[in-house]
Order: structure tokens, then sequence, then C-alpha cells
């Protein structure tokens, strides 16, 4: 579904996601782990339908040179326990561009505070919030072989991180085989290799 940014929904979205429901009588909309909404259950003819409507190619969409998922917390805007602003940093890491096609498919956690609502530590780019800056990690994964994300940097503010995430992210699809997660590349190179490349 796109036009959505890390699953905030707004009235407008509400009543377009309504309407498709009703038009293509979809039985079942799941909110996904990465924040995204699945339709479940739509007959095949509909389902092509729908993703001509939503101008969506067939099969997994999947821009190749960004990141696949970023989900991000409500914030300090939403949330009483939030210290920074993360809506913002969703959408300027959803629509940053790399330097070519990822190994393999990369997904964001962005925390607004230290409670890591959006499990930072366990996804390839982490970035968490605490009073001092964002802290980022890389490498962590979920799945059946879990890993926490290696720290790269703390005390960042919004600028200095986004370009560490890039620059780290540019660096994988140069470094990493095809088809290896972030989190088995860390494992072979570790964290002062990376460190070395991307902060010098």
């Amino acid at each position: 579904m796109p036009g959505i940014n890390a699953g905030m929904l707004t009235l407008k979205d509400l009543e377009r996601i309504t309407d498709l429901v009703r038009r293509y009588e979809v039985p079942v909309v799941k909110i996904t782990g990465t924040q995204g909404l699945y339709f479940q259950g739509l007959a095949p003819e509909k389902h092509a339908e729908m993703m001509q409507e939503l101008e969506l190619p067939a099969g997994l969409v999947h821009t190749r040179n960004r990141a696949r998922s970023v989900q991000a917390c409500p914030g300090k805007n939403w949330c009483k326990y939030g210290t920074r602003e993360t809506e913002h940093m969703a959408r300027a890491i959803a629509e940053m561009e790399l330097d070519g096609p990822l190994p393999c498919k990369v997904k964001v956690g962005i925390s607004g505070c230290r409670m890591c609502c959006c499990e930072s530590w366990m996804r390839d780019v982490g970035l968490a919030a605490e009073k001092n800056g964002w802290r980022f990690s890389f490498g962590g994964n979920a799945a059946g072989r879990p890993r926490i994300g290696d720290l790269v940097a703390d005390g960042l503010d919004d600028e200095e991180a986004l370009k560490l995430v890039k620059k780290t992210l540019n660096y994988y699809l140069k470094t990493a085989k095809f088809k290896i997660r972030s989190a088995r590349f860390m494992e072979r190179i570790g964290i002062e290799e990376l460190k070395k490349a991307v902060l010098g």
C-alpha cells in the first residue's frame, strides 16, 4: 500500500483503505510487523486489478536500491516517552536513494526513546533516540538466527544519522555478496572493520 509513512495513517488514508476493501471485497486486512498492510484472501483477478489501480508491479514490491521497509514509533510528537521526532526520519530513510541495488532486503527500525518499541536492535538498520542524540546500530536480525545489531555510533543529530545510515548501506551493498543479510555480513567482517570504512 503506497503512500503510507511508517504506519502513520490519516483519516484520508483510512478512507482510501476502506474504499479499496469495500470495492475489492477484501476479507481481512492485516497490519504487518513492518507496519505495512496485507490484503488477505483476494481472488487472483481482483488482486491483479488492485495492483494495477495502486500502480504496483506484480509480485514482491521492492525497490532494491532502497530499504525494503521502515518502521517507526510515534516519537515525541505523539508519545510521552519519546525524546526525538521519528516521522521525518522514517520518510527520509524510506526515500533514500542508494548507489546501487542492495544485496538483500533491509529492514529499518526507528525508536523515539530507549524503550525501543520498534525493536531497533533487531533490525538491519536501527536508530534509537537518547538524550544526547541518535544511537545507530547495524546488522540486527530477528528471524531464525537472531542477532543484536552492532553499535556503530551514538550522539548523532538528525543529519549525521541520515548521512551515516546512507554511507553504511552503500558500503554494505558494495561489499556484501548477493542475498547476504546484514547480520551475516557483520558476523563475517566485524564491527571494527565497518567502523574503519564508515567512520574513518
